[in-house]
């Protein structure tokens, strides 16, 4: 009985994966992380190290993450789990991807699970990384990050997925022009997002454009002033959360009202959180994995009546 529960065989950091030789040859050179975090202002840099601070915390394991129990049921039962990081998590953009926050929304997680290797992958991008993106990898502690063809995402996701078929990718638009061979969890790499404002103070729309750069956008209520890009919407409250966002961003009295709706999106945003995100599926939990084995305790042999 003990035997079935031992450590499994060679168990130690030397069996930890490492990506293959042939696909450092495609990551970004330090040189343009130090560049990214140059090319960007001091309040953009700012924005994205609130956005990884609030990211961290939001994502907290809540304790010790790796571990082993046993555990006795009636009548002869005996169980154990194995609970533990998976070995990588690839995050796979697409060239259109251009979110700084939602990027991070896609890693941090994985950082918080303790996953031993996490790397970001652009899949198929004819144009320069852009500087937003590069400079919250560099600031979330990611500095592992790949330009890919379509045909070579296809060879380290087939490889992958032969010598560590654990892992897992989360898909934010590279992986599904390659076809992923690993366990996915989707991510939308943009989105159509509502702003509800009851005063022109209500939400920083600069910084909001900054974060969800490639989003639709479209302002409610005091509508003036609108960056670029930004439409205005028209109607009362209840058709704005009934338009079918992915997410509203709403003043503070009228949260419990957006999250409440039948007709609400899955994420509501209070003010002051323009420049945070998160996924529904992109959780702690996904880079987790989790092992139990069953078997019956040995019967002690008696003296029969």
């Amino acid at each position: 009985m003990s035997d079935a529960f031992a450590p499994c065989p060679g168990e130690s950091l030397e069996t930890l994966p490492e990506w293959p030789e042939w696909l450092h040859g495609h990551a970004i050179a330090d040189e343009a992380f130090a560049a990214a975090h140059d090319a960007l202002s001091a309040l953009e840099r700012a924005r994205i190290k609130q956005a990884v601070a609030r990211m961290f915390a939001a994502h907290d394991p809540g304790g010790p993450f790796a571990y082993r129990t046993a555990a006795g049921f009636e009548p002869d039962g005996l169980s154990v789990v194995r609970r533990g990081p998976r070995p990588f998590a690839l995050v796979a953009i697409g060239p259109e991807f251009a979110s700084p926050v939602r990027l991070l929304a896609a890693c941090l997680p994985a950082l918080r699970a303790k996953t031993p290797l996490v790397a970001v992958v652009r899949v198929n991008a004819k144009t320069p990384w852009p500087a937003p993106l590069v400079a919250a990898l560099e600031l979330c502690g990611v500095e592992t990050a790949f330009s890919l063809s379509a045909k070579n995402a296809g060879r380290l996701f087939s490889e992958l997925a032969a010598t560590h078929p654990r892992g897992v990718v989360v898909d934010c638009g590279g992986a599904a022009r390659v076809g992923a061979l690993l366990p996915t969890v989707p991510a939308a790499p943009s989105g159509s997002i509502g702003v509800w404002r009851s005063s022109a103070r209500s939400f920083d729309l600069e910084a909001l454009a900054f974060a969800q750069a490639g989003s639709r956008v479209t302002v409610w209520g005091a509508a003036g002033g609108l960056p670029e890009g930004m439409a205005a919407g028209e109607g009362d409250f209840s058709d704005f959360l009934a338009t079918g966002y992915e997410a509203v961003f709403v003043p503070r009295g009228k949260v419990d009202a957006a999250l409440c709706a039948a007709s609400g999106p899955e994420l509501v945003l209070g003010p002051g959180m323009e420049c945070f995100w998160a996924f529904a599926q992109v959780t702690v939990a996904a880079f987790v994995q989790m092992r139990t084995a069953y078997a019956a305790r040995p019967q002690r042999t008696g003296r029969g009546i």
